[in-house]
């Protein structure tokens, strides 16, 4: 983790309900060094490109496109913060996702994000419609080392009890089988 070279990272549609402008507006409160890649395409897409440079943050902000699943991973590795700051979410595997590569991730208590999101335990949350609120988040991420560090262990290990697959499979085989 380099403090001069922060790289937040999300994976997402570009649809309203993502709220990835609000990551992009949340660059306005954070140092220079802090950049952010995004990762989908999206109805939102043109906006997006739109309010990136009328922030004068092309520099900071890089539109990835469409990343085929198989290579999701290298990015979230090559990252720091996984940040998606929903409106509405269901189960939310690109958390999972962020959590397994190592990622602490900064999110919003809505729909299953509270079935395994803890703030300040497996995570951190930030406000709905708040970019400044994201950007707080990201700056304590950024400050505290031993936060972050607990936030990546607890995660993982939640990770690896409730959603490994062979763990699920076998939970489903028990079940099924037990009708």
């Amino acid at each position: 983790f380099d403090k001069n070279n922060v790289v937040l990272i999300t994976t997402s549609r570009l649809v309203e309900k993502n709220a990835v402008g609000d990551i992009i507006e949340a660059l306005e409160f954070l140092p220079n060094s802090v950049s952010l890649k995004i990762l989908g395409t999206g109805s939102l897409e043109e906006n997006l490109k739109f309010k990136i440079k009328n922030l004068k943050l092309e520099n900071k902000v890089k539109l990835l496109g469409n990343i085929s699943h198989y290579d999701i991973s290298k990015y979230l590795h090559e990252a720091d913060i996984f940040v998606r700051p929903s409106l509405s979410e269901g189960m939310g595997i690109s958390f999972i996702e962020a959590m397994a590569a190592g990622l602490p991730v900064i999110a919003t208590p809505v729909g299953g994000i509270i079935d395994f999101l803890r703030d300040g335990e497996t995570g951190l949350f930030c406000e709905v419609k708040n970019p400044e609120s994201i950007a707080k988040q990201v700056q304590r991420l950024i400050d505290d080392e031993l936060l972050r560090s607990k936030l990546v262990s607890n995660a993982r290990k939640m990770v690896e009890e409730k959603y490994d697959w062979d763990l699920i499979a076998s939970e489903m085989k028990s079940k099924v089988f037990k009708v």
